[in-house]
């Protein structure tokens, strides 16, 4: 099995900070388990609008990624475990994978406008889907869709090759969000890979959410999604996180 894990920063790399060090726990985790590490400061293989976020996406138009097994893509606010395993890159997947927002309909609200999600906003997209592409993405019994977080996602080699095939064309889908009313994040790569999950002739895998255990802040401190196994790797999507040290950092991972 080759596999590699792939981390990007857009802008001026920090000295220190979260993205510091979830750069030095990846790479101390790639070592542990003999997985290869990549992180590219100011990637410019996209350009244009959305491209920031897009360059999630890379590995599957960069022909270098083609040689691994399995290419992991993990935002710089992730974070592995001192006890994870290198088990996700032995889980069977279809063409890529990523992890559910188990948690996304206690913040997604009727009353909420979190980022300019709404709950019209979500359900207008699901009928975009519907009607721009034919596609039937994934919902909860109210409409509203499933959401998979695209912090962490995990190609297979076959899918590299597979999904630039299939996948629409990327500036289309964001344009036609935007004629559809639909705010930025409806534009972007994490609604995109929702509806390309539910494309015919993709294969789509669900991952454990224990490799993407989220983190957010409540009024009395962090509230951890349930994972069903232990969690392998926390998603630190916080409001105080610039300002944590690497010490406060590890003590959100160990949930001390």
């Amino acid at each position: 099995m080759t596999a590699i894990i792939y981390q990007y920063w857009k802008g001026n790399f920090p000295d220190k900070g979260y993205a510091h060090f979830s750069r030095q726990l990846f790479t101390e985790y790639a070592r542990r388990n003999q997985i290869e590490y990549r992180f590219d400061e100011n990637p410019t293989f996209f350009r244009g609008k959305y491209s920031e976020w897009f360059t999630r996406l890379r590995p599957l138009y960069d022909k270098w990624f083609h040689q691994f097994e399995y290419v992991l893509y993990a935002d710089m606010d992730i974070f592995p475990t001192q006890s994870a395993s290198a088990g996700l890159f032995d889980t069977p997947i279809g063409h890529f994978a990523m992890a559910e927002e188990k948690d996304s309909l206690l913040w997604r609200t009727p009353t909420s406008k979190i980022g300019g999600i709404t709950n019209a906003r979500d359900r207008r997209w699901v009928n975009l889907c519907r009607l721009a592409y034919g596609v039937e993405v994934p919902t909860y019994p109210n409409g509203l869709p499933r959401v998979f977080n695209a912090g962490l996602v995990l190609y297979s080699n076959e899918g590299m090759k597979v999904c630039p095939e299939l996948f629409p064309n990327r500036h289309l889908y964001s344009f036609i969000n935007r004629v559809a009313g639909l705010p930025s994040f409806y534009r972007r790569d994490q609604n995109y890979l929702g509806l390309a999950s539910s494309i015919e002739g993709i294969h789509f895998s669900e991952l454990s959410n224990c490799w993407n255990q989220q983190v957010r802040s409540t009024d009395s401190g962090y509230a951890y999604t349930e994972t069903d196994e232990a969690a392998q790797f926390i998603h630190l999507q916080t409001r105080d996180r610039s300002s944590l040290t690497d010490a406060e950092i590890m003590a959100v991972i160990t949930g001390e």
